[in-house]
């Protein structure tokens, strides 16, 4: 679920003018300090909206409104600054008995500010027991950057090491980690309230502070010929998957990677997921179909690497998974190595699509870019079905570069540099005032389109097109 900073206007409407109210920190609130630390924006600095909360097990009523992590931090103990313990003015995220259960996540949003990175620590974590939790932050509420764990009251975060200087984020996503069994009241992390150094921002009011004038207005459409409605995940699980890479055993990077798009699919997503390892071996373990993501999760958290690289091998299985499949599709293929089973997959890629499927496959190459022989096969599968090859390093990499299976989201800015709109591809584009607006799609690289012009009664659209192996925009006024 995802809050947008929208502004949708009727083809000449009549606009209350006050109520885009640009707030700052002598409008709002003078500066505060919680616990230590002082906020220039004061209470503005404080998360305003849940956007979606699990609780993980063993969560006691008392302790499972999410509400209570919204604004500044209120939890109270006699004789304490902070609780070192549970406390009802937070909410606890649980934790999981097993690696098959869901993990304890709380999704918030700054509405009327947005975080930066700023000098010094960014982000602060009022978290009232001694439970860590990992942060991960985000502009858009679909793909999350992972950016630490805190404890501590306030636990804090820089994000400088995550982020460009100029990125600006709406969205937190706090989740448990997973640790020995906790049977108090309030299990795994507890969650009194999130604060953000940055920058106050435009804010719709409820109320009228002006004259009424009438504005033209105009539509602004995209474009985009390839997005597809069914989804195939094809993973390697091959015994090279067991290596570790930045501390972290390979295949289990990719399980939660996976997890991770998973939940961020929409609800109508159809998908499918096959895994290969060992010669003559590939399982479908999920048909494609309508998303299930509990089971899908715990299909995919089982899985176990062995044997050899049977690339062609699965390239021809996955024939049968799309038998009577009519719409687009989006294969996505996950390896870290070359075929190894003597098959050939440049062809087996080829005789994919001779077959008629209406498909590309992008492939991602994972800790593989010393690897020049196995990275140029990869490269050359892409290419025979019109896919993009992707490297991927270590696990926010591969995050990003799993981002393609969800359709790419845009942000429409005004000369300003407020934002005015956030949507994805495939959506409805908004009506926006004539004027000129600044459009940044989250491609891979990511596309700026400046000066985008968008007049009055008239359709502005944003073409999106694949070309020489990235994508590239036009402007159709």
């Amino acid at each position: 679920m995802k809050t947008r900073v929208v502004f949708r206007w009727i083809r000449y409407c009549l606009l209350i003018v006050g109520l885009m109210v640009l707030v700052n920190p002598v409008l709002r609130s003078e500066p505060a300090t919680y616990f230590g630390v002082t906020f220039p924006m004061g209470d503005a600095a404080f998360a305003d909206r849940v956007v979606d909360y699990l609780a993980a097990s063993c969560v006691r009523a008392a302790f499972d409104d999410p509400e209570e992590a919204l604004g500044p931090p209120d939890a109270y103990c006699d004789g304490c600054e902070g609780c070192s313990g549970c406390d009802t003015n937070a909410v606890s995220l649980g934790f999981r008995l097993s690696v098959i259960d869901n993990r304890g996540y709380l999704v918030l949003e700054f509405v009327d500010n947005v975080l930066v990175d700023v000098a010094g620590d960014d982000l602060f974590i009022y978290n009232t027991n001694a439970n860590p939790a990992r942060v991960e932050i985000s502009t858009d509420g679909y793909s999350y950057i992972f950016v630490g764990e805190i404890v501590g009251y306030p636990g804090a975060i820089d994000i400088g090491p995550y982020v460009n200087a100029t990125d600006t984020f709406r969205y937190v996503r706090l989740s448990d980690v997973p640790a020995d069994e906790d049977h108090s009241n309030c299990p795994g992390p507890s969650i009194d309230a999130v604060g953000a150094m940055g920058r106050t921002e435009v804010v719709i009011t409820g109320e009228a502070f002006g004259s009424l004038e009438l504005l033209p207005v105009g539509d602004l459409a995209f474009a985009f010929d390839s997005v597809a409605s069914t989804y195939l995940i094809i993973l390697d699980t091959s015994s090279s998957m067991l290596e570790v890479i930045d501390g972290e055993v390979k295949i289990d990077v990719a399980k939660n990677v996976i997890v991770d798009l998973l939940n961020n699919l929409p609800d109508t997503a159809i998908i499918g997921i096959r895994e290969f390892g060992g010669c003559g071996r590939s399982q479908l373990i999920a048909p494609v179909g309508q998303i299930q993501r509990q089971l899908l999760q715990t299909e995919i958290l089982a899985l176990d690497p062995a044997g050899a690289t049977p690339i062609a091998y699965a390239l021809e299985q996955t024939q049968a998974d799309l038998t009577n499949i009519s719409d687009p599709q989006l294969v996505l293929l996950i390896s870290d190595g070359m075929e190894t089973c003597g098959g050939d997959p440049v062809q087996a890629a080829k005789e994919l699509i001779g077959l008629g499927y209406d498909l590309q496959m992008h492939i991602v190459g994972f800790d593989i870019s010393r690897n020049v022989t196995a990275r140029d096969q990869l490269i050359e599968i892409a290419q025979a079905t019109g896919g993009v090859y992707y490297d991927a390093e270590n696990s926010e990499q591969l995050r990003q570069a799993l981002s393609l299976a969800a359709p790419f989201s845009y942000t429409v800015y005004d000369l300003e540099g407020n934002i005015v709109f956030a949507g994805r591809l495939g959506e409805d584009g908004p009506q926006l005032p004539a004027g000129s607006y600044t459009i940044v799609i989250d491609t891979t690289p990511e596309i700026t389109l400046t000066n985008v012009v968008v007049s009055d009664q008239q359709t502005t659209t944003v073409n999106v097109q694949q070309s020489n192996g990235g994508y590239q925009a036009d402007v159709d006024n």
